[in-house]
């Protein structure tokens, strides 16, 4: 009963104040005092991004083009280290992004009936000053932004990795991406469900490589999720708190009755 209550308390203040961490990074010879000053500037990328980015789906033609080499070559002698979290977490986002978009180009057709653990590692790229891959701008972003929920802004093209964002990120809007990737994630039943009869908290297997950092962040899988459901989930949450199970399965089993002739 007392963990019910907990569990309770722990609800109505997620509900109240829905944001995400803000943890101290370490910053080496920083020279920008100002935490909206970006790294380099995006707005071109944002250009290219919004406009690759149609019904969900990713154009990739855009790494075809003068501004998209403009911007690697941008990316590629840049020093995000020398600025503040949210200019680094802006810039890592957006690299991988840039990077993606030439990834699903040249892999255009690449198929796979399990996850493939190389994808995000069979390509490099040279991102301020080094030789990285897809997977290794995603650790930096987590580094850099304090939060696995970074992941959020951090598709794969699968059909089970995180939503395309709208648009790029930006120093003065990297937090804010974050937390609504993160709400549009968790309020869809593709990657989040909870059932009631069974008091099971069923999340798609977009969540399983960083499930041990939510719990790291938070109290529990559960708690972390708390900040981004509806409030109306999160109540049907607190009513069998102590019992709640969490399931890692991409599976939703429908059960519907025959229409009447």
């Amino acid at each position: 009963m007392n963990e019910d209550i907990m569990f309770g308390y722990i609800i109505l203040i997620s509900i109240l104040v829905v944001s995400l961490p803000e943890r101290a990074t370490t910053q080496t010879g920083t020279l920008a005092s100002d935490e909206t000053t970006d790294v380099i500037d995006h707005s071109s990328f944002d250009s290219l991004w919004r406009e690759s980015v149609v019904r969900g789906r990713l154009r990739t033609d855009g790494c075809m083009s003068d501004a998209y080499a403009r911007y690697r070559n941008a990316l590629a002698t840049a020093a995000p280290s020398a600025f503040l979290p949210k200019a680094g977490t802006a810039f890592w986002v957006n690299a991988y992004l840039a990077c993606l978009i030439e990834v699903l180009h040249i892999r255009t057709g690449y198929r796979s009936t399990v996850w493939d653990s190389l994808w995000l590692t069979r390509d490099t790229f040279t991102v301020a000053g080094r030789h990285v891959t897809l997977n290794d701008m995603a650790m930096e972003a987590v580094k850099t932004a304090g939060t696995v929920g970074v992941h959020s802004c951090l598709p794969s093209g699968s059909s089970i990795g995180a939503p395309f964002p709208s648009a790029a990120a930006t120093a003065k809007t990297v937090r804010r991406q974050i937390r609504d990737q993160l709400r549009r994630i968790c309020r869809s039943e593709r990657y989040v469900l909870y059932d009631p009869a069974g008091n099971v908290l069923q999340l798609s297997s977009f969540f399983e490589p960083i499930a041990e950092g939510m719990k790291d962040e938070a109290k529990s899988i559960q708690v972390w999720v708390l900040a981004f459901v509806t409030e109306s989930v999160a109540a049907q949450m607190a009513i069998h708190a102590s019992t709640l199970k969490v399931q890692v399965q991409d599976r939703i089993e429908s059960w519907r009755k025959a229409r009447p002739p």
